[in-house]
């Protein structure tokens, strides 16, 4: 609980789903030191994978907060609609953003196609480090702007496989 309050700024809540001996989803709550270290803050058992279930453990997860001053800055996530809904509820005042790794996978698994391969083989049109600086730059911008700059990127990638595929 002090490691939480000291060190409050981010925190990455992500869940597995149905691998444990009880078939429940897992939500795992890890946090963020300044030296990039990652500690356990929690974790939690999901009835379901619904809105209410992830908003009363966020509000359990709120309360080792001791002042409202120290409530996190960053909370990053999955794409999982219903932890996000829940994240903005519980915790309207933080930055809620898009993982870096679960973007890059969701990429990868939509250029899996024998065109989607031919175009893009292994990103040799973009650089990586294009690709880094592009997602450096969404996952400094508020949620609703990132989805829309994905959105668009997404947009682009299909015009240039269609028209080079």
């Amino acid at each position: 609980m002090k490691l939480c309050n000291a060190c409050n700024l981010v925190f990455l809540i992500d869940s597995t789903y149905k691998i444990n001996r009880y078939r429940l989803p897992l939500l795992d709550f890890v946090g963020v030191i300044l030296t990039g270290m990652t500690f356990s803050a929690g974790f939690a058992y999901l009835e379901g994978e619904h809105v209410n279930n992830a908003i009363c453990v966020l509000e359990r997860f709120r309360g080792i907060f001791l002042r409202r001053d120290v409530l996190p800055g960053v909370i990053v996530t999955d794409r999982d609609l219903a932890l996000m809904n829940a994240v903005k509820t519980i915790f309207y005042e933080c930055t809620n953003l898009l993982c870096m790794f679960h973007i890059n996978k969701n990429v990868k698994a939509k250029c899996k196609s024998p065109i989607g391969q031919k175009m893009l083989g292994s990103m040799s049109w973009m650089p990586k480090e294009v690709w880094l600086i592009v997602l450096r730059n969404i996952s400094s911008m508020n949620s609703l702007r990132s989805l829309k700059l994905l959105v668009h990127l997404g947009q682009c990638l299909l015009t240039m496989l269609t028209k080079y595929g």
